[in-house]
């Protein structure tokens, strides 16, 4: 009995196959899905880590006068700590053409190698006298290598600096010139290291830092606790630790969301394969009822045909998750490299740790087994005079509601009665088809939607919020005169002074390094849009602040929150007048003018232009940048541009996942159009025996398909935009969940592709009718 059933099973999957390999095809996806996201985030972790032990990155850092005095008390902690002494500056840099931007330089020692936060010279060597180190972003965007000069704003004007070599940095593997200004670009910041001698002569108001690393790395959980209680009682220190430094903290929050989608995304292709089984062998069991009912007369166990119909879960599950999983370890080390090759880093790790594949395959296996259980149990339910019977239609005949809603449909033809009829008649059978469709709608607008919120992100933030068209930084109290000159640039439309602070929110026990920006009341180059839309303008008194600072402070409108600026001394007690929706940055705005009445002193850092539209953008950088007093300028639109590119890698990545639920979704559609034809096969049969031509039956059959595609479009569309929507809530940056921010096309291309894959379903499907046994099925209908 056991070979009976064996060959049975192989028969009906090779007769079924189309199905079998839509199936399979959609846990490959799933399983594949699952690897290549779980590899990619272990590989991306290892990577950094090696990166980080290798050069001795900080596990803290503490920043102020006097930090290097904390040297022999760090050196005592437990963890066998290196220390490292060094000084950093920020200072205008001046590269070949002209281009100017307010730069950092980090200290290194007169010779060698720091024993934390060593660098990775890439290419020429350590940098001796006057010479410095480029770090790699840097020197790879304005084309820098030894032998290169560029200029560094000193107290006696500029100096020019040769460069000794280029040098990756774990502090800058994201060149991030601090946590709020995280998406930045080389036109705006770079860093130079340079001998502690130069450093000194360049930036005599250098900041001393002392950089921890505990070589004991069980005790790098505790050594940041640790110092920052040594600087708390030797005085004012500000202290970093390691997961907030910029560079880890972006980087660690990408890893993360990786291991985020390594959950959600096969989750949802595995659940979409789990209904494609499902959907067939509900049919194949139904289809089989007299099949079935053969067996359990001829005293086969019911466990035996339990495990039967199992088998066909197990065989789809294994042939499809088997070259998933292998197709996952060649997508998660695609996706490492390319992530670690795009930063620059010195070296990655790409290991293959089985347990990720097989996991995968037990994973797949088990979602077709599932998928398959319950019709299995159905099956196995029956009692065989029950099985052997024919199914008697269980509803009365008559009008189908549209017919009923809209009476003139009585008037049709027949044969197109049959298909708004047929469409009520099985509820199952229609049931199975319209979540079929959703389930392909949902898996379109899901990715589509991921896409269309990345590109909007960045439209909203360059187009709508922001409407420079450059941006200056100025030179410490030369703001007057230097605007004088760009004012009267011909290029220039408009000019408008701005503030930028480093600065400390705090509301009650909780505090939040971020910026506080600074703008005229009037403002025409900066919009403040609302939650929930409205716009509104700069308060005469009061912050307003982004719509992250909601939660992670804890505050709400009308709330007083501190605002110390370390770069001033002063502190501001400020009421929350409002938040605004900006996804880019959780940040602080304040009227230029309210920040001048409590500071006293000129409080503008730098200024936005609006240039004349069809000015030479090139040109009008060379004239203004040049002009005394200007720091750094930066083109708006080498901004986006530099921002459009750090989403690259996550935007081909998304167009992998549409592609791949694309090629899911033509699967389930498939199975369902497919499995709705199978199981209409005596019906199909009867009507050509009596006289229906084989032609118009597949028209009816495909009639009623479409119409169930049409039926499911809109519901898909609902359900699509929820999931969409939930999938989108689950990422969250700086306490912002972002919003799904669907194209108005996206809905109507994704609802047409896939009534045009509905359609292109017909025709495997339907090509089954022509080969329909006319006469076995008259026989089958009259036993």
């Amino acid at each position: 009995m056991v070979s009976i059933l064996s060959r049975k099973l192989r028969r009906d999957v090779w007769r079924h196959k189309g199905q079998f390999v839509a199936v399979a095809v959609t846990i490959a996806l799933g399983v594949a899905v699952y690897g290549g996201a779980s590899d990619a985030y272990r590989n991306l972790r290892r990577s950094f880590d090696r990166v980080y032990a290798d050069l001795h990155l900080a596990d803290v850092v503490v920043t102020g006068r006097g930090a290097d005095l904390l040297a022999p008390d760090v050196r005592a902690l437990d963890g066998r700590p290196l220390v490292e002494a060094r000084l950093q500056a920020d200072v205008p840099f001046r590269l070949a053409g002209g281009h100017k931007l307010l730069g950092r330089v980090v200290s290194l020692p007169a010779s060698g190698q720091p024993a934390v936060n060593q660098v990775d010279v890439r290419t020429g060597a350590m940098p001796g006298p006057g010479e410095v180190l480029v770090e790699q972003h840097l020197a790879d965007h304005f084309g820098l290598g030894p032998g290169s000069t560029l200029e560094v704003m000193a107290p006696e004007g500029w100096r020019s600096v040769r460069v000794a070599g280029v040098a990756t940095s774990a502090e800058y593997l994201w060149p991030a010139r601090s946590r709020q200004e995280i998406l930045t670009t080389p036109e705006l910041f770079g860093v130079l290291f340079a001998p502690e001698p130069l450093t000194r002569s360049v930036a005599p108001q250098a900041t001393p830092q002392l950089a921890v690393f505990a070589t004991d790395r069980r005790a790098a959980a505790t050594i940041d606790d640790d110092v920052a209680a040594l600087a708390d009682r030797a005085g004012s220190f500000e202290v970093t630790a390691r997961a907030e430094q910029p560079s880890v903290g972006a980087l660690a929050a990408d890893v993360d969301a990786v291991g985020q989608f390594s959950v959600l995304f096969p989750l949802l292709f595995l659940a979409a394969a789990s209904l494609g089984t499902y959907i067939l062998l509900s049919r194949l069991v139904y289809a089989q009822r007299s099949t079935i009912g053969t067996f359990l007369a001829d005293g086969i166990p019911r466990r035996r045909v339990v495990g039967h119909f199992l088998g066909y879960g197990a065989l789809a599950g294994l042939a499809g998750a088997l070259p998933g999983a292998v197709a996952g370890v060649a997508l998660g080390g695609w996706f490492a490299s390319q992530y670690t090759q795009a930063l620059g880093l010195p070296l990655h790790v790409v290991t293959i740790d089985g347990r990720t594949p097989a996991v995968g395959v037990l994973v797949g296996v088990a979602a077709a087994l599932v998928a398959a259980g319950f019709p299995a149990r159905r099956a196995a339910r029956l009692s065989p005079a029950e099985a052997m019977r024919a199914e008697a239609p269980t509803g009365r005949g008559g009008p189908s509601l549209a017919e009923r809603l809209m009476p003139p449909l009585r008037r049709l033809p027949a044969r197109w009665r049959m298909v708004l009829r047929g469409v009520g008649r099985n509820r199952r059978r229609a049931a199975f088809t319209i979540v079929g469709v959703v389930i392909a709608i949902c898996l379109m607008l899901v990715f589509w939607g991921l896409r269309d919120t990345l590109s909007s992100v960045l439209d909203r933030q360059f187009h709508e919020t922001q409407t420079e068209d450059a941006r200056l930084q100025l030179a410490a109290g030369a703001a007057d005169a230097t605007l004088e000159g760009v004012a009267a640039d011909p290029a220039v439309a408009a000019v408008e002074r701005t503030g930028q602070f480093d600065a400390v929110l705090t509301a009650g026990d909780t505090r939040y390094d971020t910026l506080l920006l600074a703008f005229p009341p009037t403002t025409t180059m900066h919009r403040f849009t609302e939650p929930g839309g409205h716009e509104r303008t700069l308060p005469d008194d009061g912050v307003l602040l982004g719509i992250g600072l909601r939660d992670t402070l804890g505050v709400r409108a009308g709330d007083v929150v501190t605002l110390t600026l370390p770069g001033t001394g002063r502190q501001l007690q400020e009421r929350v007048a409002g938040f605004v929706d900006e996804p880019m940055a959780a940040v602080a705005y304040i009227s230029l003018d309210e920040l001048q009445r409590e500071l006293g002193d000129d409080t503008a850092t730098g200024a936005l232009l609006r240039l004349v539209p069809g000015a030479d953008r090139a040109d009008a950088e060379a004239r203004i940048s040049a002009l005394p007093g200007v720091t750094g300028y930066l083109d708006t639109e080498n901004l986006e541009a530099a921002m459009r590119d750090a989403f690259r890698l996550y935007d081909t990545l998304v167009g992998l996942m549409l592609a791949f639920g694309a090629l899911m979704s033509a699967a389930l559609l498939y199975n369902a159009m497919a499995a709705n034809v199978a199981e209409r096969t005596a019906e199909i049969g009867a009507l050509n025996a009596a006289g229906m031509s084989r032609r118009l039956t597949a028209r009816l059959v495909a009639g009623e398909n479409l119409l169930l595609t049409a039926l499911a479009l809109p519901l898909g569309l609902l359900a699509g935009w929820q999931l969409a929507r939930w999938f989108m809530a689950t990422y969250q940056t700086q306490g912002y969940h972002w919003s799904l921010q669907l194209r108005p096309a996206t809905p109507l291309i994704a609802a047409a592709a896939v009534a045009v894959a509905a359609a292109l379903a017909q025709l495997p499907a339907l090509r089954a009718t022509r080969h329909i046994d006319i006469a076995r099925v008259v026989r089958e209908r009259s036993t």
